[in-house]
């Protein structure tokens, strides 16, 4: 019984953060600027051989490969990620047809927490890019958003030598 309730709870978790990755809000946060001096050496590595340790990394990398990206901010709300003793952060990545919304940079404490990840937020329809302990997971609630989250994951996939998940 104890391992049903943990379960259904977590799942619970995991929707209210899916849910909160998918809203339509548009922030007026604005974007950091891509200078050469904001970049960091992981987005420099050749690809195959990035590893990013911080949100920051990722998002430097984003930037670097002309996604417009604004500052990540740790999300303190409770979640599968935190949970399982990972940190989430939320930001906006957009491309030239400005399509974002809110989207997550989610750093798993090992590459066991992100595989157990990955089934979940693809059952609850997610599009993600993941590689090593970390997933940018996009949004897919509002109108249009999974459209647009699909047509920007590949091109956040190769910034960050990720793999697409849907």
């Amino acid at each position: 019984m104890h391992a049903r309730t943990t379960t259904a709870a977590t799942l619970a978790v995991l929707a209210l953060t899916l849910t909160a990755c998918s809203s339509s809000d548009d922030s007026d946060q604005a974007a950091a600027p891509n200078s050469p001096a904001a970049t960091s050496a992981a987005s420099a590595a050749p690809a195959g051989d990035r590893h990013y340790e911080t949100a920051q990394d990722i998002a430097d990398a984003l930037k670097a490969a002309g996604l417009t990206v604004t500052q990540p901010e740790e999300d303190k709300g409770a979640s599968y990620i935190t949970e399982v003793g990972g940190t989430s952060y939320k930001l906006t990545v957009t491309d030239q047809n400005q399509d974002g919304g809110e989207t997550l940079i989610n750093l798993f404490p090992n590459p066991e927490a992100l595989a157990a990840w990955i089934p979940l937020s693809k059952q609850f329809g997610g599009v993600a890019v993941t590689n090593d302990t970390w997933a940018v997971s996009l949004p897919t609630k509002a109108e249009g958003a999974r459209d647009s989250s699909k047509r920007i994951a590949p091109k956040v996939a190769k910034a960050l030598d990720g793999t697409v998940q849907q």
